[in-house]
């Protein structure tokens, strides 16, 4: 029996054991270029439903994966329409004890602002490259690079699986958001409703890092997850790291989060403290709480509220963020929210988004 609150856009692709007017015409013409397709998801004909990945004729191969565009109008700063991801899931999964996955993500492939198209950031990102080995459901090894296990948004950040267009602050800054080295992860089905666990290390340079991030040098970690209510997720997360920009500065980041989903309504929060050891003008915190709530039909209302402090003197910036979706589908979700920052010395981008994104 399955009690985690499936807080978000319940994924479906990954295979689970036994995240101005030409503007608009951009979004609304890959919208409905996708609609013909979701109708035929709704048929129930038996061929391939949207969000919920391909398998490769006569083969144990797997394809998926996602794309995204966003319109943005930041305060003072022209509108912005980007194609922003454009992900490919490749997975194998037979009758062995053996799985494999990989995601690839051509991020900000194509940027469209007032009399200016470019690629110029538009980078190929390795998400995700590892191999599993299964000995039963509490004892399951993973080596590659995977997602960082600290909260619920890093491991389900896929743009058709989250509520938002805007990511909090606190689920990417205080840490690498990708690791490689080895896990051992399971679920312990004889602790209560079973405790989700996950322990990990990391040793050495990532596979194909992003120029743009400064990733883990050496990180170990662990990750706690147990479902105290039918509605009810709770988390805990804890990882010691240095990263390769500063390879000296050792640093603790400590974790919690939860999940509440009942009816269409949903509630989640995460909350997160970065200590370095060398002192506390180095450490950093924040965390957000989120609310989601049906209005009718497949329109959902949705409220944040996030807060995030920076290593050294200056105050911390806070960001009220107010949205509404319409989630066609489990694999397809418009998207629309305003957000005003406090105190924004972070520059954190606030004003108009809206994006488009489908599961694949």
């Amino acid at each position: 029996m399955n009690r985690k609150a499936k807080c978000g856009i319940v994924p479906r692709v990954e295979p689970v054991r036994p995240h101005g007017r030409r503007c608009a015409a951009g979004l609304a013409a890959l919208l409905w270029s996708v609609a013909p397709v979701v109708a035929a998801d709704s048929t129930g004909d038996g061929g391939y439903e949207l969000g919920k990945g391909w398998q490769v004729p006569r083969t144990d191969l797997y394809l998926g994966g996602y794309a995204s565009s966003d319109l943005g109008k930041e305060e003072s700063q022209p509108w912005s329409l980007d194609v922003s991801h454009l992900s490919l899931f490749l997975w194998w999964q037979g009758d062995s004890r053996f799985r494999f996955f990989s995601e690839t993500d051509l991020e900000n492939a194509v940027t469209v602002q007032p009399r200016r198209t470019s690629s110029d950031g538009a980078y190929l990102a390795l998400e995700r490259l590892y191999a599993d080995w299964t000995q039963s459901d509490a004892v399951n090894i993973r080596v590659g690079k995977f997602l960082t296990p600290v909260g619920r948004w890093n491991l389900i950040h896929a743009a058709p699986l989250v509520w938002t267009t805007s990511r909090p602050l606190i689920t990417d800054t205080p840490f690498p958001t990708n690791a490689t080295g080895a896990m051992l992860y399971g679920t312990l089905t004889g602790i209560g409703a079973g405790l989700d666990y996950s322990v990990y290390g990391s040793i050495g340079r990532e596979l194909r890092p992003d120029p743009h991030l400064d990733t883990f040098n050496e990180a170990y970690g662990a990750h706690l997850s147990y479902p105290f209510l039918r509605s009810l997720q709770v988390g805990l997360s804890f990882v010691n790291f240095d990263q390769v920009h500063e390879p000296g500065e050792r640093q603790n980041l400590v974790g919690v989060d939860a999940c509440w989903s009942q009816g269409g309504y949903e509630l989640s929060t995460e909350l997160g403290w970065r200590f370095s050891y060398d002192g506390s003008k180095f450490d950093a915190k924040g965390g957000f709480v989120q609310g989601v709530a049906p209005v009718g039909g497949r329109f959902y209302a949705v409220g944040r509220y996030e807060y995030f402090h920076q290593p050294g003197d200056e105050p911390g910036v806070s960001l009220w963020l107010v949205g509404l979706d319409y989630r066609w589908s489990h694999a397809l979700i418009l998207k629309t929210e305003f957000s005003k920052a406090v105190d924004n010395r972070l520059q954190v981008p606030e004003g108009f988004l809206a994006s488009v994104a489908v599961l694949f």
